[in-house]
């Protein structure tokens, strides 16, 4: 249905009135002046969302970049440990060396002493064997030969002190054997133990280059990171900028603007003031000639002629009444010649009346204060609520059976589309937008789109 009345109201009956309310000049720049202060105070409210992400970035990266230097103090700490742990490794490795040439050293000298040993055994096994043969053969040969007693018993002992030697000496080295084979032993385990801290600082290395890693990883994460926000911040800055010179150009043509309307408001005081001299001097001259026709008819004994009217400047109606709310569910058809203005104010603009900058008036302009409030005048729905060129912030209300009224100029809108109203209801405020001269509502009323004289509804 929107769409319908939309489509019927554009293609049937705006075409003459887009220069509706306003001097062909003046609506061009107040319409100007209305776009550009909405996309001034859109643009600031952009801006300042702008500005708030630019800080919350820079807020974050201020973060992120505490979060590097950590993760890089991490990363100095780690390789301090990874290059402590390739000290230690490389001692160890030093003192492995040394620990295997001593013990092939020892090796050398174990299997050296097996020899000596081996051999010291064999000769003693064989002084042994010839003494024990011998040393039985001798002393019974001694004893046979009948030699002096006290010299066989010396000898004797000789013998035995020199077999007691000899098992000493084979102890002897028997021991030592086994020393040096119990400090092979120690060696070996003393070996083993190296190499099991060898494979421990060698986990450990690979440890801490797999810390090190990780923590590269996390300092690159972080500076790709950082670099995305520089990057975002210098795009955000840029953006700021563009709206900032957009805001200043806004500022620029509306301050252009204010001047125009006051040099055109200057221009309708002077105007106004040259039609009020224009008046006088009619008045003034109104008033000569009447007195001279008397003089000339007492002269020629005629009745004084017929005072001429004063001349004044058209004086339009004022509207003092508002929308009865009591009117409520009444149908529309019903209540031609009993409805009100949507709004107190003077009926200037007339419908069917020619308009200064050509054309005819399609409804009535009613001057009003700005900010004055604005009634519907019937019960109704709105079909259209929106800022539309040469009409500025218009309501549209769908009151049924092809009727619609619709308010222009507004200063506000109230009402939303879908919205129901009854009689009387606020749905504006009086303002000047879409290029009106002065402040007030420009108010028609429709039938399937057709304009009607507004005031032969009203009572």
């Amino acid at each position: 249905m929107l769409a319908r009345l939309l489509v019927s109201l554009i293609f049937t009956g705006m075409a003459v009135i887009p220069t509706s309310f306003a001097a062909p000049v003046a609506s061009k720049i107040a319409s100007k002046s209305s776009g550009t202060i909405q996309d001034r105070e859109a643009k600031q409210a952009e801006l300042k969302t702008l500005r708030s992400q630019i800080e919350q970035l820079q807020k974050n990266l201020i973060a992120n970049e505490s979060s590097r230097n950590e993760a890089a103090d991490a990363l100095k700490d780690s390789e301090q440990s990874i290059s402590e742990a390739n000290r230690v490794l490389s001692e160890l490795a030093q003192q492995r060396t040394l620990t295997v040439n001593e013990l092939a050293k020892l090796e050398a000298d174990i299997a050296r002493t097996r020899m000596s040993i081996r051999a010291c055994q064999k000769r003693l096994g064989e002084l042994l064997s010839n003494r024990y043969k011998l040393g039985q053969l001798e002393a019974w040969r001694l004893l046979l030969n009948q030699k002096d007693p006290n010299q066989v018993s010396r000898d004797l002992t000789y013998y035995k002190y020199l077999a007691q030697s000899q098992q000493q000496l084979a102890t002897q080295l028997e021991t030592q054997l086994n020393e040096l084979n119990q400090l092979a032993e120690q060696i070996q385990q003393k070996n083993a133990e190296l190499q099991e801290i060898a494979r421990n600082k060698q986990q450990q290395r690979q440890q801490l280059v797999s810390d090190q890693q990780q923590k590269q990883a996390v300092v690159n994460q972080l500076s790709r990171q950082i670099a995305s926000q520089r990057s975002q911040i210098q795009k955000l800055a840029a953006d700021e900028k563009r709206l900032t010179l957009l805001t200043e150009r806004l500022n620029a043509i509306i301050k252009r603007q204010e001047a125009e309307q006051s040099r055109l408001a200057e221009k309708q005081r002077l105007e106004a003031k040259r039609r009020a001299e224009q008046r006088a001097k009619a008045n003034a001259e109104r008033s000569v000639r009447q007195a001279k026709q008397a003089e000339l008819a007492k002269a020629a004994g005629r009745p004084a002629p017929t005072a001429e009217p004063e001349a004044k400047e058209e004086v339009s109606s004022i509207n003092e009444n508002l929308p009865d709310p009591s009117q409520a569910g009444v149908k529309f058809a019903g209540l031609k010649g009993q409805l009100a203005l949507p709004v107190k104010g003077v009926v200037t603009g007339r419908f069917g009346a020619p308009r200064g900058e050509g054309g005819t008036w399609k409804g009535l302009m009613i001057k009003a204060n700005n900010g004055q409030s604005v009634h519907a005048i019937a019960s109704g729905r709105v079909v259209f609520a929106d800022w539309l060129r040469g009409f500025g912030n218009l309501m549209i209300i769908d009151h049924g059976g092809g009727y619609m009224s619709l308010y222009g100029g507004n200063e506000s809108l109230l009402k939303r589309v879908a919205d129901p109203v009854k009689p009387g209801d606020v749905i504006a405020t009086v303002g000047n937008s879409g290029g009106m001269a002065e402040s007030g509502v420009y108010f028609e009323i429709r039938q399937n789109s057709r304009p009607l004289d507004p005031l032969s509804w009203a009572k």
